[in-house]
């Protein structure tokens, strides 16, 4: 199906931009709706979809098969009522905001960026690029050319 914007009730945009992913993503997304939901939260996706691995202010250097630029992959920041978790804290590994990444992990099958060699503590993805490089490699080409 391709590429589409995606809107939940706890899952929002940084002002000014959409989320973009790829179809095949939604329902890892709905999953980490229904966790918000529950516990609370508002996820606050600052990237989605990406052209390329050109990133500005990268708090990790993005990977050259990143599954951003296969809508398979988003960055984001976290609120819980009047409480904002950023990169910072959500790496501190501690707080509602490490119960919820956990949670998310549980109930999604999301890998969380927190466990990475190189820690990156707002990201989440499904692991298409490790899992199945063949079906990554046609939906970059898919979505790239």
């Amino acid at each position: 199906m391709g590429l589409i914007k995606y809107m939940a009730s706890n899952i929002k945009s940084k002002p000014g931009s959409d989320i973009i992913i790829d179809y095949d993503f939604k329902p890892y997304l709905d999953k980490m709706n229904e966790v918000a939901k529950t516990m609370g939260f508002v996820v606050i996706v600052t990237s989605s979809f990406r052209k390329d691995d050109k990133v500005g202010g990268a708090i990790v250097v993005p990977a050259k098969k990143s599954n951003h630029m296969v809508g398979h992959a988003i960055d984001c920041n976290l609120q819980k009522g009047n409480v904002y978790y950023n990169s910072t804290a959500m790496g501190d590994g501690k707080g509602d905001d490490q119960l919820f990444c956990e949670e998310v992990v549980k109930k999604t099958g999301l890998r969380w960026g927190e466990s990475f060699g190189t820690p990156d503590s707002v990201h989440f993805d499904d692991g298409l690029n490790i899992n199945n490089v063949t079906f990554w490699e046609k939906k970059f080409k898919e979505f790239h050319t």
